[in-house]
């Protein structure tokens, strides 16, 4: 943002700050809508909001299919600024780079994010509606758009809002998909396909659990043929790799490993972890705690040999599920982790 633009919106917001102070009747959103009303007349005179509320800054259409609100995933691109003009979050790498917050560990690129109630902003939704896969859309969403519940008048949204921070949206679509299982197991199966071989297939460390693509143990246990396998109450030390599909590193007891992928940190002991072992995968540890995803401690028990090697690769279900890791690991992600027991 220039200095003049900022002035200027301090200057406004100052001004309807001291107008609403006087009129302590109105609600959150009766509020929220002078405010955006003056900021619009100053900054984007003319600009009518959509039926939906939202206001379309720039539009660039897409040539793939037409965004569907009864698919209730969405892969997209996003940069979410505040009218202040600061951004609160991008996963635009280029954008990253020249606000000097780009970091070599982040994932940077489109996420899976869930649509529809409960699930998105309403205002997100309405940027989505009427986009195609590839086209890019800049959108002012209210403050009473922000909002997962659903209503059927905007008088509604103003009259139930409790948002406070009007928004401005920027999404590329990349895609959707309906079943986000499915999904991640067709992206295993081409990774598996192309890292490893066709002929490897599924596996499974629970009962409750199918071979249906969920979960994949890759070993070779020729070597150990005829050798004694460890107590299961045995503590082990061991190295291990976590990916991502796209070869990103995400964690690693390799020192070199973490600084070539941008991730070291100067404060964690970069050694062999200690494994205590137990007679089923839920109650196996690392260094005392027995706080893992599950599809790493599925692994681990299907590793019966000291000098074993192994690759577990698994839906999010079975890792960080829809809420990803920091910025590091996005929502929806299928992980990878090559182990070694030591």
């Amino acid at each position: 943002m220039n200095k003049n633009y900022k002035y200027l919106f301090l200057a406004l917001a100052a001004s309807l700050a001291l107008s609403c102070a006087k009129d302590s009747s109105l609600s959150t959103g009766e509020i929220a809508k002078q405010y955006l009303e003056a900021w619009m007349n100053e900054f984007y005179p003319g600009l009518t909001p959509e039926k939906s509320g939202i206001y379309i800054l720039e539009d660039t259409p897409g040539d793939g299919a037409a965004w569907d609100s009864s698919l209730g995933y969405t892969y997209a691109e996003t940069t979410i600024r505040f009218i202040s003009g600061e951004i609160s979050s991008t996963c635009d790498e280029n954008l990253s780079k020249q606000l000097g917050t780009y970091a070599k560990g982040n994932y940077y690129g489109p996420k899976f994010f869930a649509t529809g109630e409960s699930s998105s902003y309403a205002g997100v939704d309405a940027i989505l509606e009427g986009m195609k896969v590839g086209g890019t859309r800049t959108a002012i969403v209210p403050s009473w758009l922000t909002t997962t519940s659903r209503y059927s008048t905007q008088d509604e949204y103003i009259k139930k809002s409790t948002g406070t921070s009007t928004l401005i949206y920027t999404i590329k679509l990349h895609g959707q998909t309906k079943d986000i299982g499915t999904f991640q197991k067709d992206s295993i199966r081409n990774y598996v396909n192309r890292v490893f071989s066709p002929s490897v297939n599924p596996s499974t460390f629970d009962s409750s659990i199918e071979k249906d693509g969920t979960f994949w143990f890759i070993t070779d246990s020729s070597a150990f043929a005829g050798k004694t396998k460890f107590a299961r109450d045995t503590m082990i030390t061991m190295n291990y790799t976590g990916y991502l599909l796209n070869g990103q590193i995400f964690d690693t007891t390799d020192s070199k490993k973490a600084k070539d992928a941008g991730i070291y940190d100067s404060g964690k002991s970069y050694s062999p972890v200690t494994v205590n072992y137990s007679e089923t995968y839920s109650g196996i540890g690392m260094n005392g705690s027995d706080s893992l995803i599950d599809g790493f401690k599925g692994a681990l028990s299907l590793m019966y040999w000291v000098g074993q090697k192994g690759t577990a690769i698994f839906i999010s279900d079975l890792g960080y599920t829809n809420s990803g890791s920091g910025y590091i690991i996005p929502p929806y992600s299928p992980l990878c982790f090559e182990l070694e027991l030591l």
